[in-house]
């Protein structure tokens, strides 16, 4: 039989060298809410999404024992693959039968299975197969919320699979330290957070009440609705809705829209839980896993009832925003020298930082560069350029508002994304002025006026 020897605190193991798939220097582990003390999160390992366990907990030698900077098994059991850490690997080992003692009945919740001598030193033999999944479960889960965890998704390195979709556009957000995103057809606006008014007898993830043209929002921490301290002050606040019933939800900061292939996210919770699963990561956050939330996880019939019920005892003007009736359009807010802009959201592909691209030998003013984005290239196309818009000062962050017209991928320039709006049908105006072809409408929202973009003219035009 072949093994891997490691050490753990002043302990010698080993597994079976058939079920140690990669031996990896350490990684970024993403906290799981709500997570028993055996697991520690969840690493990247090629794209793929793989609980990490305490080893030590599961052996229970009590407080973690692992040193940083040691190694990382991963390890295939006969139902998961995990990734546990060790202080280090040592070698691999050849030893007949005869040399191995096995346990009759096991130790350690069973996974020691027998003892054997190397070098002099007594060696621990671990069953790999006992540290499935399968017997995890959350921990301290509060009235109302979901557990998060369940089997992991087989390990089958399919991040170098065929052709991607992107047929599945979400809003990315961080909050309580952690990167965390919406579906993007739960997201119906976006604001800067306000004034709250705190609520007495609360519970922790209930930031209070916040005026909303007219009307009270419940606000909601997403930080802690997941079971995090959510310390972080709140800048933003996400317009969810859940059934008829719309309420905000705070978070530290918004990153922007992605569009992932459905094919990366990787399921790690079953049942009524908050999350759908994880998306890896992207941008100076590619280490990190993005936690995918499920709406009706989070925001569970019984949850919302509870909120109704306690909401409704205040009376007088505190009530949750109902959805407006009025048919309304979707569209994501951006700037550029100065002019407030709207593109249909379903239009957009991603927001991306700026960044320099490679210059066209015959581009004109408007679209001089090419720039490439997960391995496809897009022509640049400078909003102030195209729209004949003059400003005092260049863009502080500039970013690409990535399109696709009729198969072709454009990457618009604007001075900066500002959010998410909905602008009911009867606030929105065909006008006509020079830039007729790319702006034909306006549109009023919150007593502001927003130049609608078409993408239209863009059929025309060579990228």
């Amino acid at each position: 039989m072949e093994l891997v020897l490691f050490e753990l605190g002043q302990s010698r193991f080993a597994f079976p060298a058939r079920g140690i798939s990669k031996v990896l220097e350490p990684l970024a582990v993403t906290p799981l809410p709500y997570a028993p003390p055996e697991v520690e999160g969840l690493v990247n390992v090629g794209g793929n999404v793989v609980v990490k366990l305490d080893l030590a907990a599961k052996l229970g030698m009590g407080e973690r024992q692992a040193i940083e900077g040691g190694n990382l098994l991963l390890v295939s059991g006969s139902r998961d693959t995990v990734v546990v850490q060790v202080d280090r690997v040592l070698r691999k080992v050849e030893v007949g039968e005869d040399e191995l003692a096995v346990y009759a009945g096991g130790g350690a919740a069973s996974m020691i299975c027998g003892e054997l001598t190397v070098d002099g030193m007594l060696t621990l033999l671990l069953d790999e197969s006992r540290l499935a999944l399968e017997g995890v479960r959350a921990h301290d889960v509060p009235e109302g919320g979901g557990g998060l965890l369940g089997h992991a998704q087989e390990f089958d390195g399919r991040a170098g699979a065929a052709a991607r979709r992107f047929d599945l556009p979400v809003l990315a957000v961080r909050d309580g330290g952690e990167i965390f995103a919406f579906h993007m057809k739960d997201v119906r606006e976006i604001v800067d957070i306000s004034a709250i008014t705190e609520l007495p007898g609360a519970s922790p993830e209930i930031e209070g009440l916040m005026r909303l043209r007219g009307s009270a929002l419940l606000v909601l921490s997403l930080a802690r609705l997941l079971g995090q301290r959510g310390d972080e002050p709140a800048t933003n606040v996400i317009i969810v809705g859940s059934g008829d019933i719309t309420v905000g939800i705070s978070v530290a900061g918004v990153i922007g829209i992605e569009n992932h292939d459905t094919a990366e996210l990787q399921a790690l919770a079953v049942g009524d839980s908050q999350l759908d699963g994880y998306l890896p990561g992207s941008g100076e956050w590619a280490a990190r896993m993005t936690g995918l939330v499920s709406l009706d996880g989070l925001l569970s019939p019984e949850r919302m009832e509870r909120y109704q019920r306690y909401v409704a005892r205040h009376g007088g003007e505190v009530a949750l925003v109902e959805r407006a009736a009025i048919p309304t359009r979707r569209l994501l807010s951006f700037s550029v020298a100065g002019e407030r802009c709207a593109l249909d959201l379903s239009r957009v592909e991603r927001i991306e930082e700026f960044f320099e691209g490679v210059a066209l030998p015959d581009g004109d003013a408007a679209a001089p560069t090419i720039i490439q984005i997960k391995g496809e290239l897009a022509a640049s196309l400078d909003l102030r350029k195209l729209l004949g818009l003059q400003a005092s000062a260049p863009a502080a962050a500039p970013v690409y508002i990535l399109v696709r017209v009729q198969g072709a991928n454009w990457a618009l320039l604007a001075d900066r994304v500002d959010g998410v709006i909905d602008i009911p049908e009867p606030d929105i105006t065909p006008v006509r002025s020079r830039q007729s072809d790319y702006l034909p409408e306006v549109g009023k929202y919150d007593g502001k006026l927003y130049s609608l973009f078409s993408l239209d003219p863009l059929a025309n035009r060579n990228p």
